[in-house]
């Protein structure tokens, strides 16, 4: 069984709503403020989670070219099947919170 977190984390403020994009650009060209919000979630809360995959879903490791753990878009693709490996509840708490967030700024 993998390691918990035990912190408390809070949720992440809902993101606003962006423009709707008409073609994809690069990322960095393309970044609103709650994109940029959502990076900072990531990389502050999402990341220090699935470090625990590493090295697998991580750059060099056997299964990083299939499910990336570096990508938001992965773990938002993946989901709440991210729990069958993630119980404990305020890890779940965190990815939710990202999920929700993501979702709102799709709108």
């Amino acid at each position: 069984m993998l390691a918990s977190c035990s912190s408390n984390t809070p949720a992440i403020p809902p993101a606003r709503e962006s423009p709707k994009r008409a073609q994809a650009a690069p990322v960095a060209l393309q970044q609103t403020p709650a994109d940029s919000q959502q990076a900072d979630y990531f990389n502050a809360k999402i990341l220090p989670i699935v470090e625990k995959c590493r090295p697998c879903h991580f750059k060099g490791g056997k299964v990083y070219a299939q499910l990336p753990f570096d990508d938001p878009q992965t773990i938002r693709r993946l989901g709440e099947k991210l729990f069958s490996r993630f119980q404990d509840q305020n890890e779940q708490a965190v990815f939710r919170a990202f999920f929700a967030a993501a979702a709102d700024s799709a709108k």
